[in-house]
């Protein structure tokens, strides 16, 4: 019997199994166990520098993932001595990734690129930056010329939240600029939304509209009174845009805990369909 189990690969009759074999430790690509494998930093800045641009946009996205300074630093450097559009954009949203203070200088300088996407690139990137400098450039870039850009400048400003620049967001939001609208809606707190409630009848009603319902829905936005203030400001707003915001409010919004703004809404709503909707 005990060749038999010899022969089948299993423990003789009265002797103790072996110990299960232990799994080999996770390796990286040199084998070396427990070490997150480095990048080639040498390849990916040739490869940054060099005529492909797919491969030299692509080597910027690597050096942006990786946490090593020297893969910072590289972009730093490219950045410094120029880099084509298509590249640029790659570049300046991978320095983006960890951010460091002398990264101010640089994107400030591609905020003022001739390349429109370039740009933005840039004011999207400086929404990283507390940097007082930074805040700076991004309020300029709410005066582009292009619209895609100031469109970029205001969501870096409301993701910086810059309160700087909420005077300029409403000369923008006076112009129906969507971006504008979606900036201080996301900026909103509860003196914000009265002075946004007060632009009734100096900026067009739709794009008011749009923001106040934006606000609404903000799911960090309270307490409820005051989005009872924002629901009673979109009432006074006659344009079809506020029903649809007042509608779009109350489908989202649970019945149940009940909450004074839904009904209120409802009420509104019901108003405006007479009293056959919802």
């Amino acid at each position: 019997m005990v060749g038999l189990a010899l022969a089948l690969g299993g423990p003789a009759a009265g002797q103790p199994a072996p110990a299960p074999a232990k799994k080999a430790a996770p390796k990286t690509a040199k084998g070396a166990p427990g070490k997150a494998a480095k990048v080639d930093l040498a390849r990916l800045v040739k490869a940054l520098g060099g005529p492909a641009l797919e491969e030299a946009a692509k080597a910027a996205d690597e050096l942006g993932a990786s946490p090593e300074p020297a893969a910072h630093d590289a972009l730093l450097d490219a950045l410094a001595w120029g880099l084509p559009p298509a590249v640029a954009v790659n570049a300046i949203a991978a320095l983006g990734q960890h951010p460091a203070p002398p990264d101010v200088v640089a994107l400030t300088r591609y905020a003022g690129h001739h390349n429109p996407t370039v740009r933005g690139a840039a004011f999207a990137a400086l929404a990283m930056y507390p940097d007082p400098a930074a805040h700076k450039v991004v309020i300029a870039g709410l005066h582009d010329t292009t619209g895609s850009v100031r469109g970029a400048a205001a969501a870096a400003a409301a993701k910086g939240h810059v309160r700087e620049a909420i005077e300029p967001l409403f000369a923008l939001l006076a112009r129906s600029e969507e971006p504008a609208a979606r900036a201080l809606a996301q900026m909103a707190d509860a003196d914000l939304v009265r002075r946004i409630g007060d632009q009734l009848g100096k900026v067009p009603d739709p794009v008011l509209a749009q923001c106040l319902g934006l606000i609404l829905k903000r799911a960090d936005f309270g307490p409820d009174a005051v989005r009872v203030e924002v629901v009673r400001a979109l009432g006074k707003i006659q344009d079809q845009a506020a029903l649809t915001a007042l509608s779009d409010y109350v489908d989202a919004t649970p019945k149940n805990p009940v909450r004074p703004s839904r009904d209120e809404a409802q009420k509104m709503v019901e108003a405006r369909l007479g009293g056959g909707a919802k």
